[in-house]
This record gives C-alpha cells, sequence and structure tokens, in this order.
C-alpha cells in the first residue's frame, strides 16, 4: 500500500504507468464530472493541476468552442504518457503538457481563465501557499474547482493512510476564502460504489470552487 501511494502521489517509471491507469477508473466519475461542473467558456484557457496520464484530456477540451489547454504535473513519466496519449490534439495545437509543480508555477499573475485539479490537494507541500500560487495565476473573474474526495470516504481506504492529508469540504472552502476567492461553494456527487479487496465502498466526489 505505501509503494501504491508513492506512485498515487508522483507516479514514476513501469509501476507509475500502471498505477495512473488504475486511477483513470478510479478517477473517471471525479475527473468527467468536475469538467462538467468548471463549465468553461468559448476562446478560454484552462489549466490542470496534476493531469495525470491526460487520459480525459479529450472529454474536458469536447465541452466548448477554442478551448486551449496546459496539463501540468510533476511526473515526467506521467507527461510523457499524456503526450502519447493526445498527440492529435497537441498538433493542433491547442493542447500542451509540461514538468512543472504548484509551489511555482510557471506562468504569469492573471494569465488563466480556469483552473481544475482532481485528486491533487491530499499532496499540496504547503496549503495555504500553493493555493495562493494558484489564485496569482487566475485572471479577474477567473474560476478554479478542486475535485476531491472527502475525508469520511478516504479514511475508508487504506492507500490513504500514507501521506495523504485528508480535508473536509468545509477545510477547503476555508481554504479558499482565505487567499481570496468570492462565490465558493461545493457540490457532493455520490458514484457507483467502489470494490476494493473484497470491500465495497461507497463514492463521493466533491466538488469545491471560487471565484478570483
Amino acid at each position: 500500500m505505501q509503494e501504491i501511494a508513492k506512485h498515487l502521489r508522483q507516479p514514476s517509471g513501469k509501476n507509475g504507468k500502471e498505477v495512473a491507469k488504475q486511477m483513470n477508473k478510479g478517477n473517471q466519475h471525479l475527473c468527467l464530472n468536475s469538467y462538467k461542473l468548471l463549465k468553461p467558456k468559448p476562446n478560454s484557457l484552462i489549466l490542470e493541476i496534476g493531469m495525470g496520464n491526460g487520459f480525459f484530456t479529450k472529454d474536458l477540451m469536447g465541452l466548448n468552442h477554442n478551448l486551449e489547454y496546459i496539463g501540468l504535473d510533476f511526473s515526467q513519466t506521467m507527461v510523457d504518457e499524456a503526450i502519447l496519449l493526445n498527440q492529435k490534439l497537441i498538433d493542433s495545437g491547442k493542447v500542451s503538457f509540461i514538468k512543472g509543480s504548484i509551489e511555482n508555477l510557471p506562468f504569469k499573475d492573471n494569465s488563466i481563465d480556469y483552473i481544475t485539479t482532481t485528486n491533487t490537494i491530499y499532496f499540496w507541500p504547503d496549503l495555504s501557499r500553493n493555493a495562493r500560487e494558484l489564485y496569482r495565476v487566475l485572471n479577474p473573474n477567473g474560476k478554479i474547482l478542486i475535485a476531491y474526495r472527502p475525508k469520511k470516504v478516504l479514511d475508508n481506504l487504506e492507500v490513504s493512510n500514507y501521506g495523504f492529508n485528508k480535508y473536509t469540504k468545509n477545510e477547503v472552502e476555508s481554504l479558499l476564502a482565505e487567499v481570496g476567492f468570492k462565490n465558493i461553494s461545493s457540490k457532493e456527487i455520490s458514484e457507483p460504489d467502489f470494490h476494493i479487496q473484497g470491500k465495497s465502498l461507497q463514492m463521493i466526489g466533491l466538488y469545491s470552487t471560487g471565484i478570483k
């Protein structure tokens, strides 16, 4: 479990690629729901933090016209995999994948229209500082969406005992308010049960949003 947790945080090598494929299955509802709730307008630039192997990037790009997308991950393995999976989108000039960290985003102030991130908040090194970095690069009136499993769900997953920081809806909303976001709200969406190690767990996705 400790090894799996390491790759959930930062997939690397052959094992990391395999864990990423499993993440696509476990994160499918969370990712697709987050994109629908993001509701990007046409001609917008979207930044996704921790896109993994970019399996769902095509779904996000299909939500509106003339969207531009940057996927950022601090795993070079995932960046390489995302490029392989999305070469046609990259060739269109609308999609790119880069290695980088939430601690120091390689973007100018007020340069991104939307930020979305799924199942990464557990691993942020410095919660307040990292949230401020996201706030910095968003345009005025830009939107952030953080998708995650609530603490009550993660407490039932053994893997979350290794290097995960678990949060409630109130804690994430307070974080967004602390760094200056407005119009903060959260939506809870139930998903089909998840079967793991002979157990059936009720899965819930939480989606917290804010406007700069």
